[in-house]
């Protein structure tokens, strides 16, 4: 039993609260200003939460809140139910129409007998030969970053070569421990400022590298700062990734506005919503929807202030933005060099033009990067540790990565990020200079995003889709945008002349019956509605995506 010392005697709490009550009128007059005060306290508690979930709620949330919970109640009302599940029956034919060939050959179960290998490598080819064109040839934002003939070639020997090799099991495989360990030190000597502390691991990509910074952030939080309730502050552009890392690790996530003419984190906004409580700002080089690279060093300066984390997500610029810097391009510090900088992520398998399934995570320090690891020594099986969320890993992903990144040697990615910027500032002036189209924040890297006041810019996607481009549309506000990667380089020129004509249409009419077909149908809905019946037909997509 909890003791208190009075007067060299020690008496139980129990007792003194006796003690206190036995003395009549006193004891409830101070009976009552305990639980007033407590009351008091309780209240002005909960308005400082109500405050401060208000705060960090964009008006788009507060409807998003509201109308779900109407929704949600329109759904128990039998009648409608009925409705909204045959609705979504016809959504989800329509969408299968649409993704699935129906003549498609489709294996069920296990097939009695083996196939053979003859039969299933020529089924593969021609799977793959009816899809290359299209990513090969250039007509793709992002997805495909290399692509040279050559090069991939290269990467599926060495695929063959450690296909059935695990990084779990160093002892069996040092090469690959080799491998990995030489990826992280070569990216982080691309990234460290001068920083010779900085270290990392290798991951399955870059919603893994950030999921990895969150949760190394929260355990670092707790550990060191005693935070039991974590938040992250993020810019409303940041990746959805960090949305996942959050509601994975039970993180809240503080979405901010971005800057409406630049389309960057606004510093002083940013910094009114850090509080005792949060861990990490997230920031972004450049970020996914605009192209656009955070003011990173003046976030630099608030986390130091506040003694929080900074992670950069740097998956798309990681292997960008320091040759472009080195060939004189104008690029604003955003690595290890400044002091706030505690974490980057860096997607090798974007622009480190490695196969699919490799990222890395870097660190300040290795102390900070232990705060990631999986460390459980009382399992039955033995010891046990994991850098990541894996267990067993793809070896051959490993050394495809390392093979990539010194095939490519410093000259060859120095060359490939010329051609990058060079295209991407030509595709930027001739977005400038066409009629009805604008760009969209200030961009300083490899995406140009752009929008129109004249027409909706879904149906210039839809046109520009019909011309054979896969472009990325975007919302809030509607705009859409195209990566450029190397098979883009060579098709620079086509992509104006298709924006150009595609644009022109749409200025003629800006209004025909379909413009909301297509992209400007899904958009339109999701800027009407609440988040949740969007969730609803999101997960239809996914089920349809996933059947056989």
């Amino acid at each position: 039993m909890l003791r208190v010392q009075k007067t060299g005697k020690h008496e139980s709490l129990l007792e003194k609260f006796g003690e206190i009550f036995a003395n009549g009128s006193y004891s409830v007059r101070v009976l009552g200003d305990v639980v007033g005060v407590y009351a008091i306290v309780s209240f002005v508690r909960q308005l400082i939460v109500l405050q401060r979930t208000m705060r960090s709620m964009t008006l788009k949330q507060a409807k998003d809140a509201i109308g779900n919970d109407v929704a949600d109640m329109l759904k128990s009302v039998p009648v409608v139910k009925d409705k909204i599940k045959s609705e979504f029956e016809k959504v989800e034919k329509d969408l299968e129409l649409s993704l699935k060939d129906p003549a498609r050959e489709r294996i069920i179960t296990l097939p009695e007998q083996g196939i053979p290998k003859e039969e299933i490598l020529g089924k593969m080819r021609k799977l793959y030969g009816k899809e290359k064109s299209k990513w090969h040839d250039g007509w793709v934002s992002g997805a495909v970053y290399h692509g040279g003939d050559e090069h991939i070639e290269m990467q599926s020997e060495v695929f063959g070569l450690f296909n059935i090799t695990n990084p779990l099991h160093p002892d069996i495989w040092p090469s690959v421990m080799q491998f990995e360990a030489e990826i992280v030190s070569m990216t982080a000597n691309l990234l460290n400022g001068g920083t010779d502390t900085v270290t990392g691991t290798m991951t399955s990509g870059g919603t893994e590298s950030i999921i990895m910074a969150a949760k190394t952030h929260r355990e670092w939080a707790r550990k060191e700062r005693g935070i039991t309730r974590p938040e992250i502050v993020a810019c409303d552009t940041a990746h959805a990734a960090i949305d996942k890392a959050c509601e994975m690790l039970g993180i809240k996530l503080v979405h901010v506005p971005m800057d409406e003419t630049t389309c960057a984190a606004d510093p002083k906004v940013l910094e009114s919503y850090v509080t005792p409580d949060t861990i990490m700002i997230y920031s972004s080089a450049p970020q996914y929807p605009h192209g656009v690279i955070d003011p990173i060093a003046k976030l630099s300066e608030i986390a130091v202030r506040n003694g929080c984390g900074l992670h950069v997500d740097c998956c798309l610029g990681g292997f960008v933005l320091p040759f472009a810097k080195k060939l004189g391009y104008d690029i604003p510090d955003f690595d290890f060099g400044l002091p706030g900088v505690t974490s980057m992520s860096c997607d090798t398998h974007k622009y480190g033009y490695a196969a699919k399934g490799t990222s890395v995570v870097l660190y300040r320090s290795a102390h900070l990067r232990n705060y990631q690891y999986f460390s459980y020594p009382s399992w039955l099986g033995g010891v046990y540790v994991t850098p990541s969320t894996a267990g067993s890993r793809p070896g051959a992903l490993s050394a495809c990565t390392w093979a990539s990144m010194v095939a490519m040697g410093e000259k060859g990615f120095l060359e490939a990020t010329q051609k990058i910027m060079d295209a991407a500032a030509k595709i930027r002036k001739a977005v400038e200079e066409t009629p009805g189209v604008h760009v969209v924040g200030k961009a300083q890297a490899m995406i140009v995003a752009f929008a129109s006041k004249d027409f909706s810019v879904y149906m210039l996607v839809d046109k520009l889709e019909h011309r054979g481009w896969s472009l990325n549309s975007l919302q809030r506000p509607a705009a859409a945008h195209i990566c450029v990667t190397l098979p883009v380089v060579a098709n620079a020129d086509q992509f104006i002349k298709d924006l150009r004509e595609s644009a022109a249409e749409c200025l003629r009419d800006p209004n025909p019956p379909n413009k909301d077909e297509g992209q400007g149908r899904l958009y339109g809905a999701a800027s009407a509605l609440p988040s949740g019946p969007i969730k609803d037909v999101l997960n239809t997509y996914t089920n349809v995506v996933l059947k056989v």
